[in-house]
């Protein structure tokens, strides 16, 4: 008996973490285009294009870029349980406008996930600490 409880245990510890599915691409486009309007991109612009990144290893975040002449200017990479927005490859930062909470709370919600602490959010982007981005910048 002890061996049976033992092996069950050992057998549902050695399936896969459940897999967080993948936002769909109208939703990035969604998101995307909220954060670069905050931020004072100027997507309106026929130089300027949005393109989502689809990653070779799952890193729990799907990525959408804008590019403005086929350059990366900016990168936004949602969490897929949290909703919270990161561009680790062009600074280290973190989102936080108040336009993109709303989706943020629903993401939570629909992975029962807890939400992160800066910290562990910069842990889990691979960065030492994340730079708040909560202003229009871009002119």
């Amino acid at each position: 008996m002890l061996l049976t409880s033992t092996l069950a245990l050992l057998a549902l510890a050695a399936q896969p973490a459940k897999s967080t599915q993948h936002i769909p691409v109208p939703k990035l486009n969604d998101i995307a285009t909220i954060l670069a309007h905050d931020e004072g991109w100027p997507l309106g612009n026929p130089d300027y294009t949005l393109d989502p990144m689809i990653p070779v290893d799952d890193d729990g975040f799907d990525s959408i870029g804008v590019y403005r002449k086929g350059h990366l200017v900016r990168m936004y990479s949602i969490d897929r349980t949290t909703g919270d927005v990161v561009d680790f490859m062009r600074g280290c930062q973190v989102f936080r406008f108040d336009d993109i909470k709303r989706f943020q709370t629903e993401m939570k919600q629909k992975s029962h996930a807890p939400p992160l602490t800066d910290a562990q959010l910069a842990a889990k982007a691979g960065c030492p600490k994340l730079t708040v981005v909560n202003s229009r910048w871009v002119h």
